[in-house]
Protein backbone atom coordinates (compact mmCIF):
# COMPACT_ATOMS: atom_id res chain seq x y z
CA UNK A 1 0.00 0.00 0.00
CA UNK A 2 2.95 2.26 1.10
CA UNK A 3 4.67 1.63 -2.85
CA UNK A 4 1.11 2.12 -3.94
CA UNK A 5 0.82 5.73 -2.55
CA UNK A 6 4.25 6.85 -3.16
CA UNK A 7 3.90 6.15 -7.19
CA UNK A 8 0.06 7.66 -7.37
CA UNK A 9 2.16 10.66 -5.62
CA UNK A 10 4.88 10.57 -7.97
CA UNK A 11 2.04 10.01 -11.19
CA UNK A 12 0.48 13.12 -10.03
CA UNK A 13 2.82 15.41 -9.28
CA UNK A 14 4.40 14.39 -12.44
CA UNK A 15 1.29 14.99 -14.39
CA UNK A 16 1.30 18.40 -13.02
CA UNK A 17 4.90 19.07 -14.66
CA UNK A 18 4.55 17.40 -17.49
CA UNK A 19 1.16 18.48 -18.43
CA UNK A 20 1.43 22.18 -17.62
CA UNK A 21 1.95 25.00 -20.20
CA UNK A 22 3.45 28.31 -20.49
CA UNK A 23 0.00 29.50 -20.18
CA UNK A 24 0.31 28.45 -16.54
CA UNK A 25 3.47 30.67 -16.07
CA UNK A 26 1.98 33.67 -16.82
CA UNK A 27 -1.61 32.70 -14.95
CA UNK A 28 -2.62 34.75 -11.53
CA UNK A 29 -1.60 33.40 -8.51
CA UNK A 30 -4.39 31.84 -6.44
CA UNK A 31 -6.77 33.77 -4.85
CA UNK A 32 -7.51 32.49 -1.15
CA UNK A 33 -11.13 32.80 0.14
CA UNK A 34 -11.26 33.05 4.15
CA UNK A 35 -14.04 31.37 6.09
CA UNK A 36 -14.54 29.73 9.11
CA UNK A 37 -16.33 29.32 12.14
CA UNK A 38 -17.02 30.64 15.34
CA UNK A 39 -18.61 28.27 18.43
CA UNK A 40 -19.40 29.84 21.93
CA UNK A 41 -20.50 27.44 24.48
CA UNK A 42 -21.77 27.58 28.40
CA UNK A 43 -22.71 24.63 30.18
CA UNK A 44 -23.19 22.95 33.82
CA UNK A 45 -21.37 19.98 35.02
CA UNK A 46 -21.54 17.58 38.11
CA UNK A 47 -19.24 15.06 39.05
CA UNK A 48 -19.03 12.55 41.50
CA UNK A 49 -18.73 13.35 45.40
CA UNK A 50 -16.29 10.12 46.06
CA UNK A 51 -14.37 11.39 43.15
CA UNK A 52 -13.92 15.18 43.91
CA UNK A 53 -12.48 14.76 47.33
CA UNK A 54 -11.38 11.30 46.45
CA UNK A 55 -8.30 12.87 44.57
CA UNK A 56 -5.85 11.26 42.36
CA UNK A 57 -5.26 7.61 43.52
CA UNK A 58 -6.93 8.55 47.06
CA UNK A 59 -4.04 10.94 47.82
CA UNK A 60 -6.70 13.33 49.34
CA UNK A 61 -5.83 15.88 46.17
CA UNK A 62 -8.67 17.45 45.23
CA UNK A 63 -10.60 17.33 41.54
CA UNK A 64 -13.17 19.49 42.57
CA UNK A 65 -13.81 21.80 39.83
CA UNK A 66 -16.57 24.68 38.94
CA UNK A 67 -19.75 23.74 38.15
CA UNK A 68 -19.76 26.35 35.61
CA UNK A 69 -17.87 26.84 32.61
CA UNK A 70 -17.27 29.04 29.49
CA UNK A 71 -15.55 27.21 26.46
CA UNK A 72 -14.75 28.65 23.14
CA UNK A 73 -13.95 27.23 20.06
CA UNK A 74 -13.31 28.63 16.15
CA UNK A 75 -11.14 28.38 12.88
CA UNK A 76 -9.97 30.76 10.36
CA UNK A 77 -9.85 28.77 7.12
CA UNK A 78 -8.03 30.01 3.64
CA UNK A 79 -8.40 27.99 0.54
CA UNK A 80 -8.21 28.46 -2.62
CA UNK A 81 -7.94 26.42 -6.02
CA UNK A 82 -6.33 26.54 -9.73
CA UNK A 83 -7.57 24.41 -12.50
CA UNK A 84 -4.42 23.42 -14.44
CA UNK A 85 -4.23 22.93 -18.51
CA UNK A 86 -3.72 19.09 -17.60
CA UNK A 87 -7.35 19.30 -15.94
CA UNK A 88 -6.01 18.88 -12.27
CA UNK A 89 -7.26 21.03 -10.30
CA UNK A 90 -4.82 21.94 -7.39
CA UNK A 91 -6.17 23.32 -4.49
CA UNK A 92 -4.84 24.59 -0.78
CA UNK A 93 -6.49 24.40 2.55
CA UNK A 94 -4.91 25.78 6.01
CA UNK A 95 -6.89 25.94 9.25
CA UNK A 96 -5.61 28.36 11.78
CA UNK A 97 -6.54 27.85 15.34
CA UNK A 98 -8.28 30.65 16.60
CA UNK A 99 -8.64 30.62 20.59
CA UNK A 100 -6.03 31.13 23.54
CA UNK A 101 -6.56 27.95 24.83
CA UNK A 102 -6.31 25.72 21.80
CA UNK A 103 -2.55 24.40 22.22
CA UNK A 104 -2.01 24.33 18.46
CA UNK A 105 -1.72 27.23 16.32
CA UNK A 106 -2.45 25.49 13.09
CA UNK A 107 -5.14 22.46 12.77
CA UNK A 108 -5.15 20.90 8.91
CA UNK A 109 -2.39 22.44 6.60
CA UNK A 110 -2.41 20.75 2.69
CA UNK A 111 -2.53 20.80 -0.31
CA UNK A 112 -4.85 18.78 -2.90
CA UNK A 113 -4.62 17.16 -6.00
CA UNK A 114 -8.09 16.35 -7.92
CA UNK A 115 -8.89 15.02 -10.99
CA UNK A 116 -9.91 11.97 -13.04
CA UNK A 117 -7.84 9.67 -10.82
CA UNK A 118 -9.19 10.77 -7.64
CA UNK A 119 -8.51 12.67 -4.62
CA UNK A 120 -4.59 13.10 -3.81
CA UNK A 121 -3.72 14.70 -0.48
CA UNK A 122 -0.51 16.16 0.46
CA UNK A 123 0.23 17.69 3.76
CA UNK A 124 -0.78 17.70 7.25
CA UNK A 125 -4.43 16.39 7.33
CA UNK A 126 -7.16 13.59 8.73
CA UNK A 127 -6.28 10.45 7.44
CA UNK A 128 -9.03 8.61 4.68
CA UNK A 129 -10.32 5.90 7.41
CA UNK A 130 -11.72 9.26 9.40
CA UNK A 131 -12.84 11.25 6.33
CA UNK A 132 -14.57 8.01 4.88
CA UNK A 133 -16.36 7.13 8.00
CA UNK A 134 -20.15 6.87 9.20
CA UNK A 135 -21.43 6.95 13.01
CA UNK A 136 -24.57 7.27 15.04
CA UNK A 137 -25.66 10.97 14.15
CA UNK A 138 -25.08 12.92 16.78
CA UNK A 139 -27.22 16.30 17.52
CA UNK A 140 -24.65 18.95 19.91
CA UNK A 141 -21.99 17.98 21.60
CA UNK A 142 -21.06 14.25 20.66
CA UNK A 143 -20.44 12.06 23.45
CA UNK A 144 -17.84 10.31 21.61
CA UNK A 145 -15.64 13.20 21.48
CA UNK A 146 -13.67 15.43 24.11
CA UNK A 147 -16.73 18.04 24.87
CA UNK A 148 -18.23 16.77 28.36
CA UNK A 149 -14.53 16.61 29.03
CA UNK A 150 -14.33 20.05 30.21
CA UNK A 151 -17.45 19.65 32.27
CA UNK A 152 -16.91 15.85 33.48
CA UNK A 153 -13.56 14.92 34.36
CA UNK A 154 -11.80 11.89 32.83
CA UNK A 155 -9.85 10.14 35.82
CA UNK A 156 -6.29 9.59 35.43
CA UNK A 157 -6.77 6.17 36.11
CA UNK A 158 -8.93 5.26 33.73
CA UNK A 159 -7.45 4.72 29.64
CA UNK A 160 -10.32 3.61 28.02
CA UNK A 161 -11.78 5.61 24.95
CA UNK A 162 -15.39 5.47 23.64
CA UNK A 163 -14.27 6.33 19.77
CA UNK A 164 -14.51 4.30 17.13
CA UNK A 165 -12.30 6.15 14.37
CA UNK A 166 -9.35 3.98 13.07
CA UNK A 167 -7.35 7.26 12.17
CA UNK A 168 -4.76 7.14 15.14
CA UNK A 169 -1.87 9.27 12.66
CA UNK A 170 -4.63 12.10 13.47
CA UNK A 171 -3.74 15.34 11.56
CA UNK A 172 0.08 14.72 11.24
CA UNK A 173 1.79 14.97 8.03
CA UNK A 174 0.66 12.46 5.09
CA UNK A 175 -0.17 11.03 2.12
CA UNK A 176 -3.68 10.41 1.45
CA UNK A 177 -5.70 9.03 -1.21
CA UNK A 178 -9.64 8.72 -2.23
CA UNK A 179 -10.66 6.88 -5.25
CA UNK A 180 -13.23 8.39 -7.73
CA UNK A 181 -16.78 6.58 -6.57
CA UNK A 182 -17.84 3.77 -8.84
CA UNK A 183 -21.51 2.57 -7.91
CA UNK A 184 -21.15 4.47 -5.24
CA UNK A 185 -17.97 2.44 -3.74
CA UNK A 186 -14.09 4.49 -2.98
CA UNK A 187 -11.15 3.32 -1.74
CA UNK A 188 -9.04 5.62 0.64
CA UNK A 189 -5.49 4.90 1.55
CA UNK A 190 -3.04 6.45 3.74
CA UNK A 191 0.79 6.47 4.69
CA UNK A 192 1.91 8.53 7.38
CA UNK A 193 5.40 8.13 7.98
CA UNK A 194 5.55 9.25 11.81
CA UNK A 195 2.87 10.48 14.15
CA UNK A 196 5.51 12.93 15.56
CA UNK A 197 4.65 15.59 12.88
CA UNK A 198 8.06 16.55 12.67
CA UNK A 199 10.17 17.49 9.65
CA UNK A 200 13.68 15.07 10.92
CA UNK A 201 13.11 11.71 9.33
CA UNK A 202 11.13 10.10 11.47
CA UNK A 203 13.23 7.05 14.04
CA UNK A 204 12.66 3.41 12.81
CA UNK A 205 13.35 0.05 14.34
CA UNK A 206 10.65 -0.35 16.91
CA UNK A 207 12.68 0.73 19.31
CA UNK A 208 11.87 3.49 22.55
CA UNK A 209 11.88 6.28 20.09
CA UNK A 210 10.11 4.43 16.87
CA UNK A 211 8.22 7.99 14.98
CA UNK A 212 4.72 6.10 15.16
CA UNK A 213 4.30 4.95 11.12
CA UNK A 214 0.83 4.57 10.41
CA UNK A 215 -1.07 2.66 7.33
CA UNK A 216 -4.44 2.97 6.63
CA UNK A 217 -7.10 1.64 4.31
CA UNK A 218 -10.92 1.89 4.09
CA UNK A 219 -13.84 0.86 1.91
CA UNK A 220 -16.85 3.51 1.65
CA UNK A 221 -20.38 2.98 0.09
CA UNK A 222 -22.58 5.85 -0.02
CA UNK A 223 -25.71 6.14 -2.39
CA UNK A 224 -29.23 8.51 -2.30
CA UNK A 225 -32.39 7.88 -3.89
CA UNK A 226 -34.54 10.69 -3.41
CA UNK A 227 -34.68 12.09 0.36
CA UNK A 228 -33.21 8.43 1.59
CA UNK A 229 -29.41 7.57 1.88
CA UNK A 230 -27.40 4.73 2.71
CA UNK A 231 -23.58 5.21 3.71
CA UNK A 232 -21.23 2.26 5.22
CA UNK A 233 -17.71 1.99 5.88
CA UNK A 234 -14.71 -0.83 6.80
CA UNK A 235 -11.89 0.40 7.75
CA UNK A 236 -8.35 -0.73 8.85
CA UNK A 237 -5.22 0.65 10.27
CA UNK A 238 -1.52 -0.92 11.19
CA UNK A 239 0.92 1.10 13.18
CA UNK A 240 4.39 0.31 14.07
CA UNK A 241 4.41 0.42 17.21
CA UNK A 242 2.69 -3.25 16.82
CA UNK A 243 -1.02 -2.45 17.11
CA UNK A 244 -3.57 -3.05 14.31
CA UNK A 245 -7.26 -2.10 14.02
CA UNK A 246 -10.45 -2.33 12.45
CA UNK A 247 -13.85 -0.13 12.39
CA UNK A 248 -17.23 -0.63 10.57
CA UNK A 249 -20.32 1.96 10.24
CA UNK A 250 -23.27 2.51 8.91
CA UNK A 251 -25.48 5.21 8.30
CA UNK A 252 -29.41 5.26 6.85
CA UNK A 253 -31.67 8.27 6.57
CA UNK A 254 -35.13 8.34 5.55
CA UNK A 255 -36.69 11.22 4.94
CA UNK A 256 -35.85 13.32 8.38
CA UNK A 257 -35.07 10.52 10.30
CA UNK A 258 -31.53 8.95 10.03
CA UNK A 259 -29.92 6.00 12.55
CA UNK A 260 -26.69 4.73 12.67
CA UNK A 261 -23.92 3.17 14.53
CA UNK A 262 -20.32 2.13 14.31
CA UNK A 263 -17.53 -0.42 15.67
CA UNK A 264 -13.78 -0.27 16.50
CA UNK A 265 -11.56 -3.08 17.97
CA UNK A 266 -7.45 -2.63 18.39
CA UNK A 267 -5.76 -5.65 18.74
CA UNK A 268 -1.80 -5.30 20.66
CA UNK A 269 0.34 -7.75 18.92
CA UNK A 270 3.23 -6.61 21.23
CA UNK A 271 3.37 -9.44 23.61
CA UNK A 272 5.41 -7.47 26.08
CA UNK A 273 2.49 -5.11 27.21
CA UNK A 274 0.60 -7.98 27.47
CA UNK A 275 -1.68 -8.02 30.73
CA UNK A 276 0.47 -4.63 31.88
CA UNK A 277 -1.08 -0.61 32.03
CA UNK A 278 0.75 -0.38 28.83
CA UNK A 279 -1.75 -2.87 27.08
CA UNK A 280 -3.60 -1.39 24.01
CA UNK A 281 -6.06 -4.15 23.23
CA UNK A 282 -9.27 -1.96 23.18
CA UNK A 283 -12.64 -2.01 21.85
CA UNK A 284 -15.84 0.61 21.38
CA UNK A 285 -19.15 1.04 19.88
CA UNK A 286 -21.86 3.71 18.79
CA UNK A 287 -25.71 4.10 18.55
CA UNK A 288 -27.67 6.52 17.52
CA UNK A 289 -30.74 7.71 16.05
CA UNK A 290 -31.99 11.92 14.65
CA UNK A 291 -34.81 13.84 13.73
CA UNK A 292 -35.22 16.62 11.96
CA UNK A 293 -38.41 18.81 11.93
CA UNK A 294 -38.21 21.87 9.84
CA UNK A 295 -35.48 24.31 11.46
CA UNK A 296 -35.42 21.56 14.78
CA UNK A 297 -33.11 18.65 14.78
CA UNK A 298 -33.33 16.15 18.12
CA UNK A 299 -31.38 13.26 18.50
CA UNK A 300 -30.27 10.56 21.02
CA UNK A 301 -26.48 8.38 21.09
CA UNK A 302 -24.76 6.28 22.86
CA UNK A 303 -20.75 5.53 22.54
CA UNK A 304 -19.03 3.09 24.61
CA UNK A 305 -15.14 2.30 24.79
CA UNK A 306 -13.05 -0.41 27.20
CA UNK A 307 -9.72 -0.65 26.85
CA UNK A 308 -7.48 -3.35 28.94
CA UNK A 309 -6.11 -2.23 32.16
CA UNK A 310 -3.23 -5.29 32.60
CA UNK A 311 -4.89 -6.51 35.46
CA UNK A 312 -7.10 -9.16 33.73
CA UNK A 313 -9.95 -6.47 33.70
CA UNK A 314 -10.55 -3.45 31.30
CA UNK A 315 -11.50 0.42 31.96
CA UNK A 316 -14.63 1.92 30.69
CA UNK A 317 -15.69 4.75 29.24
CA UNK A 318 -19.94 5.01 28.61
CA UNK A 319 -21.60 8.14 27.61
CA UNK A 320 -25.07 9.23 26.38
CA UNK A 321 -26.68 12.15 25.45
CA UNK A 322 -30.07 13.87 24.29
CA UNK A 323 -29.35 16.97 22.10
CA UNK A 324 -31.71 19.39 20.42
CA UNK A 325 -30.10 21.96 17.32
CA UNK A 326 -32.10 25.18 16.02
CA UNK A 327 -31.20 26.54 12.53
CA UNK A 328 -31.62 30.51 13.44
CA UNK A 329 -30.21 31.88 10.45
CA UNK A 330 -28.49 31.79 7.33
CA UNK A 331 -24.82 30.35 9.12
CA UNK A 332 -25.93 30.27 12.87
CA UNK A 333 -26.67 27.42 15.16
CA UNK A 334 -27.92 27.11 18.47
CA UNK A 335 -28.05 23.60 20.44
CA UNK A 336 -28.54 22.09 23.61
CA UNK A 337 -26.78 18.98 24.79
CA UNK A 338 -27.29 16.58 28.13
CA UNK A 339 -24.83 14.39 28.45
CA UNK A 340 -24.23 11.65 30.96
CA UNK A 341 -21.07 10.11 31.39
CA UNK A 342 -19.58 7.07 33.61
CA UNK A 343 -15.88 5.99 33.83
CA UNK A 344 -14.76 2.73 35.73
CA UNK A 345 -10.93 1.82 36.58
CA UNK A 346 -11.26 -2.12 35.93
CA UNK A 347 -8.62 -2.32 38.58
CA UNK A 348 -9.52 -2.27 42.29
CA UNK A 349 -8.37 1.21 43.10
CA UNK A 350 -9.23 3.87 45.50
CA UNK A 351 -12.31 6.56 45.13
CA UNK A 352 -10.73 8.70 42.81
CA UNK A 353 -9.76 6.51 40.20
CA UNK A 354 -13.96 6.58 39.02
CA UNK A 355 -16.26 9.05 38.11
CA UNK A 356 -19.66 9.56 36.74
CA UNK A 357 -21.42 12.78 36.20
CA UNK A 358 -23.92 15.09 34.36
CA UNK A 359 -23.28 18.06 31.90
CA UNK A 360 -26.05 20.46 30.01
CA UNK A 361 -24.38 22.31 27.59
CA UNK A 362 -25.59 24.86 25.48
CA UNK A 363 -23.66 26.30 22.26
CA UNK A 364 -24.06 29.23 19.33
CA UNK A 365 -21.70 28.59 16.60
CA UNK A 366 -21.53 31.09 13.67
CA UNK A 367 -20.72 29.68 10.42
CA UNK A 368 -18.64 32.12 7.90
Amino acid sequence: MKKFLLSTTALAVAGVLTFGSDANAAAKPIKIAVGGFMTTEWGLGDNEGSFETGGVSGTGTSNKRSAFNNVQDSEILFSGSTKLDSGITLSINIQLEGDQARAGIIDESYMKLTGSFGDLRLGSTTGTNSVLKHTAPYVGVSPDGGGSDNYITVPAAVTAGNSTNVASSGDANKIAYISPRVGGLAVGLSYTPSVTNADAAPTTGGNAADGGEVLEAALSYETTVGTSSVGADIGVENRSNGTHAYRAGVKVTAGGISAGGSVFKRHDNNGDRTATTTDLNANSYDLGVSYVMGAYTFGVAKAYGERSDGAGTEDTESKWSAGMSYAIDTGVTGTLTYIKADYDDGAAGAAGDDNNGHALIGQLKVSF
